[in-house]
């Protein structure tokens, strides 16, 4: 049993190691995760992620506190997006073409964080993956403009 576990462990370092190193070597050009710092307080950022979601008909999936209430996770997701992704498979919903965002107190300043949508590309290459991402990145983008001015 031991060396069944510790099989399965050294396979999935093995895996995410690979995975990192693809990512590497695929990357496009944009930052994978890009950063914006606004005077609004956390709050703020997070209804008005709510409020422009819902303006555009997006799914506003949540807010949820982590690292004992220092961050505040919030995801969207654009059903337009998901209709290109999802007649790939079923199991690329574990993707989602959502954003992905991240708000909290950096210097006495809120930081907006968001996960650039090209990382499903990089995830799982396929021209209708590549083009579900291409499609999020401005809007999401555009999101992230309007919440940290």
């Amino acid at each position: 049993m031991k060396s069944t576990v510790a099989t399965a462990v050294v396979g999935f370092g093995l895996l995410v190691a690979h995975l990192a190193l693809s990512a590497q070597s695929r990357a496009p050009g944009p930052e994978l995760i890009l950063t914006r710092t606004t005077s609004s307080t956390p709050e703020q950022v997070v209804d008005a992620i709510q409020t422009y979601s819902e303006s555009k008909k997006w799914v506003y999936m949540g807010a949820n506190k982590a690292k004992n209430g220092e961050v505040t996770m919030v995801k969207v997701c654009i059903p337009e997006v998901g209709k290109i992704l999802w007649p790939v498979g079923l199991q690329l919903s574990a993707l989602l073409p959502c954003g992905n965002l991240g708000i909290y107190q950096s210097k006495g300043k809120t930081e907006v964080s968001m996960l650039h949508p090209s990382y499903m590309e990089i995830l799982y290459p396929h021209p209708e993956v590549t083009k579900a991402s291409q499609m999020a990145a401005p809007l999401l983008i555009d999101l992230l403009a309007a919440v940290s001015p």
